[in-house]
């Protein structure tokens, strides 16, 4: 129970990596508040499988690229927290489209932009009081492969998950002084039900890369994050932590 007595919150968290993290928070003891935006009955179903095991869970509606609608997210995160403020921030809501220079419009890029940068930036610009509040809290941001990889075909995403490794390193500058480590972790290719759905066959070339063949499950990404969540990455901050079997050897 390395989390015991301390609050998360995890964008996205009603499913695949999110809903994974939020589960594994939760057995190190953590109470845990599950973001959704659209996906009301799989948080819901997140929260109560945290209850069934003994644990706390609230679930919490936002999008996070409308500032306004953060700023209450956050508050209801802050009454759910209490007096000892927030612990762990991890900003995985994302989306993925593909889209090539010459076939994405304008709508499309800043769509992709907005979720992925925006997104975390004004969920940790309004959870910040929270964060200074718990003392030692942890910032988790989720990156990509693919800037590593310059893969074809995904341009925007790719754009949006190298602006987050910039984002966590001045971050992890800037909040040093309150206590809080910033970090990012990348995964490869994760069988999620986005994934599954919107990629159909991607399983072959992507196994094809790693040095481990077999697909990444989100479960293999919660060890990382309790470990960025806890005590033991205490003297870790400004760091990209590349989880994806081996595919991208940097």
């Amino acid at each position: 129970m390395q989390l015991a007595g301390r609050v998360a919150l995890v964008t996205g968290g009603s499913r695949g990596i999110g809903r994974a993290a939020c589960l594994g928070l939760a057995r190190e003891g953590a109470a845990v508040a599950v973001h959704y935006n659209r996906g009301r009955e799989e948080a819901e179903r997140v929260a109560e499988e945290i209850g069934a095991a003994g644990g706390r869970a609230t679930c919490v509606q936002a999008d996070v690229t409308e500032p306004d609608e953060v700023e209450r997210m956050i508050e209801e995160v802050a009454g759910f927290a209490g007096p000892g403020g927030l612990h762990v921030l991890f900003n995985n809501a994302g989306i993925y489209p593909a889209g090539s220079l010459e076939t994405l419009s304008v709508e499309e890029w800043d769509r992709v932009i907005a979720v992925n940068v925006r997104g975390p930036f004004l969920c940790t610009k309004a959870a910040l009081p929270l964060l200074k509040r718990a003392r030692r809290a942890r910032l988790i941001n989720i990156g990509s492969v693919m800037p590593f990889l310059g893969m074809p075909g995904f341009i925007h995403y790719s754009t949006a998950k190298a602006a987050l490794s910039g984002f966590t390193h001045s971050l992890a500058r800037e909040l040093a002084e309150y206590g809080i480590t910033v970090n990012c972790i990348v995964p490869s290719m994760v069988a999620t039900e986005t994934a599954n759905t919107d990629y159909a066959g991607w399983e072959e070339g992507v196994l094809a890369e790693q040095a481990i063949k077999r697909v990444q499950q989100p479960e293999d990404l919660v060890g990382t994050i309790i470990f960025l969540a806890s005590d033991a990455s205490d003297f870790m901050t400004g760091q990209t932590i590349v989880v994806d079997g081996g595919r991208v050897l940097r």
